[in-house]
């Protein structure tokens, strides 16, 4: 009996972790977090390490974004393509 206690406990503290990991890990879809890509969007200027890191931390966001057609218009554009080649970025498919 008490090696099943031990291993309920132990089973329910893995659990415990595993939702708190999965939280933690959630991303925010906040479009406002890709603004250190601005410059790099609307002008011939590169992308930062931010704006790059950015991107990677947003990719699950970018399907959504692209519902909206003010933010498409930022996300299908030459300078997007510029951005995703420079930051070895693979967009989602959506």
């Amino acid at each position: 009996m008490k090696k099943v206690s031990v291993v309920l406990a132990l089973l329910v503290t893995l659990l415990v972790l595993a939702n708190e990991v999965q939280v933690s890990t959630a991303v925010n879809c906040v479009i406002q977090e890709l603004l250190p890509c601005l410059n790099a969007a609307t002008t011939s200027a590169p992308p930062s390490a931010l704006c790059c890191t950015k991107l990677s931390v947003q990719r699950p966001c970018f399907c959504q974004y692209l519902k909206n057609p003010t933010f498409k218009s930022y996300l299908n554009t030459s300078n997007a393509q510029k951005i995703s080649n420079t930051c070895r970025f693979t967009p989602p498919k959506c």
